[in-house]
């Protein structure tokens, strides 16, 4: 199969999954939004709305396809979309911490660049 076509998939499995787990079959205020742009290769995971008097608004990840590797520039969860990927089957070598500078991301256990 078309490995552009895995790295999507796996990144759209994984934001649906972390939805539903963050809606934890509870009634919210709170939205989650998965945002595509195809054109781009670029995915979001945001969390919208109103907790008590407090605007929620926040990006939960952010990854993009970059060649032929997922790109995580944003990741503010514990869990680690990298792990969750990697669930999914892409290997480390297939993930890039682009939330580390260059020159650390050689000391992860992920693709440099």
């Amino acid at each position: 199969m078309d490995k552009h076509l895995d790295l999507k998939k796996a990144i759209l499995s994984v934001f649906e999954e972390y939805t539903d787990y963050l809606r934890g079959g509870h009634p919210s205020s709170v939205e989650y939004h998965t945002v595509i742009d195809d054109n781009n290769d670029r995915y979001q995971l945001t969390a919208v709305g109103w907790e008590k008097n407090t605007r929620i608004f926040y990006v939960i990840f952010q990854a993009d396809i970059i060649g032929e590797k997922v790109w995580i520039q944003v990741d503010n969860t514990e869990d680690g979309l990298a792990a969750l990927l990697e669930e999914k089957g892409i290997l480390k070598k297939d993930i890039v911490l682009a939330y580390f500078p260059e020159y650390h991301r050689k000391y992860t256990e992920y693709a440099a660049a």
